[in-house]
Order: C-alpha cells, then sequence, then structure tokens
C-alpha cells in the first residue's frame, strides 16, 4: 500500500452501519501498515456542539444548512493537515450528508432548488474525497436498526428517511461515488467496502 494520504467519506441514511464499518475498515487498514485518523461530522469542536443543538431546536433549515457548512469549512482545514502529513483519513458523513438530509427538509420551501443551493453552499468549502462510498438500505430496516439505539432524532423518520436516500443516490450518480447496499451480513458489507478504497490506499 502506499503512503499518500487517502481522503475516504462513508454516506448513508441512518441506520445503515457507517460508523460501524468506519471503525472495522480504520482496523483493516492500519493491519496493513497506515496511519488512519477516524473522523466525522458534526465534529467534535465548538461548531460541532452548535450544530448538535440546532438538532434539537426548532431552526429554520437554511440555518442548521449555514452551522453545517461552518463547521465543516473548519473540519476540512484539519482533514488537509492529516492529509498532507501521509495519514488516511476515514469520515463517516462528509458534504453529502447536509444536502441529503437539509436538501430533504427545504424540498417543501425551495423544491429542486434546495439541493442546487446546498451544493453551491459547500463547493468553496469541501475537498472532494477520493472515495466516497454510499451506504444504502431500505428505510423500514434502517429505522429497525435506529429504534435500537432509543429515542429518535427528527431527521429519523421512515418517510423522511426514503427521500434523503433518493437525493443521496441523485449524488452518487452524478459523482461517481461507489453505492454498497448495507441490508446484507455485515462481513458482506464489509467486504464490498475494502474492495472500493483498495484502489486508493
Amino acid at each position: 500500500m502506499s503512503g499518500k494520504g487517502v481522503f475516504i467519506v462513508l454516506e448513508g441514511i441512518d441506520g445503515t452501519g457507517k460508523s460501524t464499518l468506519s471503525k472495522k475498515l480504520k482496523a483493516w487498514l492500519e493491519e496493513q501498515g497506515r496511519e488512519v485518523i477516524l473522523t466525522a461530522e458534526p465534529s467534535d469542536d465548538w461548531l460541532g456542539v452548535a450544530v448538535r443543538r440546532a438538532n434539537s431546536e426548532d431552526l429554520d433549515p437554511r440555518t442548521e444548512s449555514l452551522l453545517f457548512t461552518a463547521d465543516r469549512c473548519q473540519h476540512t482545514l484539519r482533514i488537509e493537515e492529516m492529509l498532507k502529513q501521509g495519514k488516511v483519513v476515514i469520515c463517516d458523513r462528509y458534504y453529502g450528508s447536509t444536502v441529503a438530509y437539509q436538501g430533504a427538509a427545504l424540498e417543501k420551501d425551495m423544491g429542486d432548488n434546495a439541493v442546487s443551493w446546498l451544493l453551491n453552499l459547500n463547493g468553496p468549502v469541501v475537498r472532494h474525497p477520493d472515495v466516497t462510498i454510499l451506504l444504502t438500505s431500505d428505510p423500514q430496516v434502517a429505522m429497525r436498526r435506529v429504534g435500537n439505539r432509543g429515542e429518535l432524532s427528527k431527521f429519523e423518520r421512515e418517510g423522511y428517511l426514503g427521500k434523503v436516500q433518493d437525493i443521496y443516490l441523485t449524488l452518487a450518480r452524478e459523482a461517481k461515488w461507489t453505492v454498497v447496499d448495507s441490508n446484507g451480513k455485515l462481513g458482506d458489507v464489509l467486504e464490498s467496502v475494502k474492495k472500493a478504497v483498495q484502489a486508493y490506499v
């Protein structure tokens, strides 16, 4: 495996296994001798705290979008530094999450303009990943998985998640992301994820 920095992003609706697969992918890459940083959005700094607070309050989706993007701007600067050091950075959610989730939330007010506005908003602040993997799932299956965690967030509703996944799939087609069905056995899904990143690491 090479020693250059590699930026890997896992996207998908809630309940597709992003966090679990990110950890397992990190362990596998470390076995191959790579230095791996596992990160996520929202971030852990004060901007990420503001995003989490916004999630629990009744803010306009446009306001939330701006908070997510501000957090991402600072997060991306840190990711850039890690990549310069030759590290593999695995990010659990990135700009696709804002475009998909807020795009679905803004659909009523902005229609088709919501997704283009969000893409334009994020364009100047993101670094395009070397590989993005979109994990898909039947929203009913995803909701069952999410339900096992306890209290649901405002974003974790079946009909809403269906709209979010539709936007994700459009993004995947346009940006040529790798799409992996996460409904199967965890081991099989992990093998598909490994295969998607192998050429880059």
